[in-house]
């Protein structure tokens, strides 16, 4: 499973000035911005982690690009080519909801649809995943840490963290017991333990 090509990620403070964009005319348009910022293509399926106010936590997934979404909350925002149709989605940050990986300690697929898979990662301490597929996370609780190759990169509670290379191996440390983080990934994405 793994891969020569680094993942090429970033990291980005969570603030109310926030912005980040990857190419907007790309198969995959990711961006950190207020929600209701700029419109949405409505020619993408949406996926959506909000970042602040009353909803932070909670996911949305919108097949059909519409996003309904907090008032003015922050938000991680990913939209693709859609798959097949589907009825929008609602993940509250509480709900215990999703599908444990058979053998994998701390991450959960909460949804998946044609264009996205949603997964939480944590809590166990010390933790430690190889994702094949991972798009973006963002950091809640505690300190994840993304291994670009090498290079260990820290996300700490109020950053998000965006993959270049979905296609790469990414390998993720759980940094203490307190690590939460939602992560939004491809249909197929493959988890296992790194």
């Amino acid at each position: 499973m793994p891969t020569a090509n680094r993942p090429g990620v970033t990291v980005h403070a969570v603030t109310p000035d926030a912005a980040f964009e990857t190419d907007p005319s790309g198969p995959r348009a990711s961006r950190l911005s207020p929600a209701d910022a700029t419109p949405l293509d409505r020619g993408r399926s949406w996926a959506a982690v909000v970042l602040s106010g009353e909803g932070r936590g909670d996911v949305v997934v919108a097949p059909d690009g519409v996003l309904d979404l907090p008032q003015g909350a922050l938000a991680l925002l990913e939209g693709l080519a859609p798959g097949e149709a589907g009825a929008p989605l609602r993940i509250p940050r509480d709900a215990l909801t999703g599908t444990g990986l058979t053998g994998i300690t701390g991450a959960r697929v909460l949804a998946r649809t044609a264009a996205h898979s949603v997964l939480r990662l944590g809590p166990p301490p010390a933790a430690r995943w190889a994702v094949v597929g991972l798009r973006s996370v963002a950091v809640f609780t505690g300190k994840l840490t993304l291994f670009d190759g090498d290079e260990g990169l820290d996300v700490w509670a109020g950053h998000v963290a965006i993959v270049a290379d979905p296609a790469a191996t990414l390998y993720i440390q759980a940094g203490n017991d307190t690590a939460v983080a939602i992560a939004l990934a491809a249909p197929d994405v493959l988890v296992r333990l790194g």
